[in-house]
């Protein structure tokens, strides 16, 4: 039987705590890097890279809890804070952009990256896509932006996307059987959207159930 992957019809939001970020293969680098950072490794910008659901946002505010860091999350965020570092001796030191990619606004960019630099701040950014991707058309901007650290957050391969699945069940108080997770496997879409749909449907659906999961029931779920 030829199996057919399903795509997510709606996205959610997920928790943002430390405790609930699953760490894989795909990841794993990304998140050992940001532990470092900026004590060990001494760069002032980082872009987090990742596709919609790779969790990006997510090691973002572990990051910004860890450092206490300001979160900028909208162009108007990002001009008020700019210009709150930028006309005052503000102790703040540590800031996430997130969703960098979505502010199309060269000279905006410019005058944060500068700043960020003079004061001697820290930056993390995240993104979708790499910064020479961004809708950027001063040659100023782009040449900043192309030396800013890169981590890549790596889409799940095969390998991987069981042990996430088993990961993620597990944290919900779900413990499932190698069948069981073969079965998602092998019937959802290979991205971390997906995944993180279907687990939040199979646990809502479970209800007071979840040491009894099995996969009659999965089925019902992802059909």
């Amino acid at each position: 039987m030829e199996l057919r992957q399903l795509v997510l019809p709606v996205s959610w939001a997920f928790p943002r705590k430390a405790s609930d970020f699953v760490v894989s293969d795909c990841n794993s680098y990304a998140f050992e890097w940001l532990e470092k950072w900026p004590f060990r490794i001494r760069d002032n910008f980082v872009c987090l890279v990742g596709e919609k659901g790779s969790g990006k946002t997510h090691l973002a505010n572990i990051w910004a809890a860890r450092q206490n860091a300001e979160i900028i999350s909208s162009l108007d965020e990002a001009f008020n804070k700019w210009y709150d570092i930028s006309s005052s001796d503000v102790p703040q030191k540590y800031f996430v952009f997130d969703d960098a990619d979505e502010l199309n606004d060269d000279v905006l960019m410019f005058y944060i990256y500068n700043t960020i630099k003079a004061k001697n701040a820290y930056l993390l950014m995240t993104a979708k896509t790499y910064p020479y991707k961004w809708n950027l058309k001063l040659s100023d901007v782009k040449s900043r932006m192309s030396t800013v650290n890169i981590i890549r957050i790596q889409r799940p391969n095969e390998k991987a996307i069981s042990s996430i699945i088993e990961k993620m069940l597990l944290q919900r108080g779900i413990p499932a059987k190698k069948p069981i997770i073969e079965y998602i496997a092998n019937r959802i879409e290979r991205s971390y959207e997906s995944i993180n749909y279907w687990i939040k449907q199979i646990d809502e659906k479970l209800t007071d159930e979840k040491s009894k999961i099995s996969l009659k029931f999965v089925k019902t779920i992802i059909k």
